[in-house]
C-alpha cells in the first residue's frame, strides 16, 4: 500500500486504494486508519484522501528530505497569510549556527526588504532568529553560553540586544509568549514577529515571519496580524504532525 503513495499521485482515498490493490474496503479502512495512528499516513483536511505522514520522514527522512517536506507543506499557507497581510512571509530555520531562508513571499509594499530564499544571516537575526534561539538553544543550557563567547550573537545594529542577561530574559520572555518582535534589531527601518512551527517531535523546526518597512507599517498595525500569523504556524504545525497538547505559551503582548 505504501508503496502506491509517489510524487506523481501523492494522495489516494480508501476507495482508489481497494480497486488499485484488489482487496476489500473494509480491509483497506482498517490497515489506513493503523499507519494513521502510527503517523506514517494522514489525512487531507480538505478531502477524504491519505497521504504519507510524519512516521514516513522520521524513518526515511535526511536533513534534505524534511527541509524539503517543511518547504512544501508550509507554501500555500505563506502564500494565504501574505495574501491577508500584504507583507512579507517568511519561514527560517537555524543551520550550522546560522539561519537559513528556506521559502519567502513577497510583500506588496513598493518598498522591499530583499531576503532571499537561501540568504544566510546571523542566529539573532530579527524576531526569527531570537525566536529560534530561545526555543532550540534556551538561555539557560551551556550551549547558549557557548554560541556568546564565540560570537554567534552578531550586534547587527545600534538596537541589536547582544547583553547576555538581557537576552537571556528575552528569549526566557519569548518561551513564555510563544513569539518574538523586533523593532530595527536586524536592520533599522524594518520590523517583524515571529511565530513557532513545530514538528512531530515536539520541536520547534522553523519561525514563520511578518517582516514589514516601519515607514509602511508601524509596530501596532503589525501587531494586529499576531493572531493570524501563530495560527497559520499551528496549521503549519498540524501539517507536519504535530499534535497540540506539546506547544507552550501565552498570549499576552510582548512589550
Amino acid at each position: 500500500m505504501l508503496r502506491l503513495f509517489t510524487p506523481q499521485k501523492p494522495r489516494w482515498n480508501i476507495s482508489e486504494l481497494a480497486r488499485r490493490l484488489n482487496v476489500p474496503k473494509s480491509g483497506v479502512f482498517r490497515l489506513v486508519k493503523t499507519f494513521e495512528r502510527k503517523h506514517f499516513l494522514q489525512s487531507d483536511e480538505n478531502s477524504f484522501a491519505y497521504e504519507l505522514g510524519s512516521g514516513i520522514w522520521e524513518l526515511t527522512g535526511s536533513v534534505i528530505g524534511e527541509r524539503k517536506r517543511l518547504v512544501e507543506k508550509a507554501s500555500p499557507y505563506l502564500r494565504d497569510l501574505n495574501q491577508m497581510t500584504g507583507l512579507l512571509v517568511s519561514l527560517r530555520v537555524l543551520e550550522n549556527d546560522e539561519m537559513v531562508i528556506v521559502e519567502r513571499v513577497e510583500g506588496k509594499d513598493p518598498v522591499k526588504v530583499i531576503f532571499p530564499v537561501g540568504a544566510r544571516q546571523a542566529m539573532n537575526h530579527g524576531a526569527p532568529g531570537k525566536l529560534l534561539l530561545a526555543y532550540q538553544y534556551p538561555p539557560d543550557s551551556s550551549y547558549f553560553n557557548e554560541l556568546i563567547l564565540r560570537g554567534k550573537i552578531a550586534r547587527l545594529t545600534d538596537r541589536t540586544m547582544i547583553d547576555r542577561q538581557s537576552l537571556q530574559d528575552e528569549l526566557t520572555k519569548i518561551r513564555r509568549l510563544g513569539y518574538a518582535i523586533s523593532d530595527g534589531e536586524a536592520i533599522r527601518g524594518t520590523i517583524g514577529i515571529a511565530a513557532p512551527v513545530w514538528n512531530s517531535r515536539g520541536r520547534v523546526e522553523a519561525a514563520l515571519a511578518l517582516t514589514a518597512v516601519e515607514s509602511l507599517c508601524d509596530m501596532k498595525r503589525l501587531l494586529r496580524y499576531l493572531p493570524k500569523l501563530r495560527r497559520t504556524a499551528e496549521i503549519i504545525s498540524k501539517a507536519l504532525g504535530y499534535e497540540e497538547e506539546k506547544s507552550s505559551g501565552e498570549s499576552e503582548p510582548l512589550t
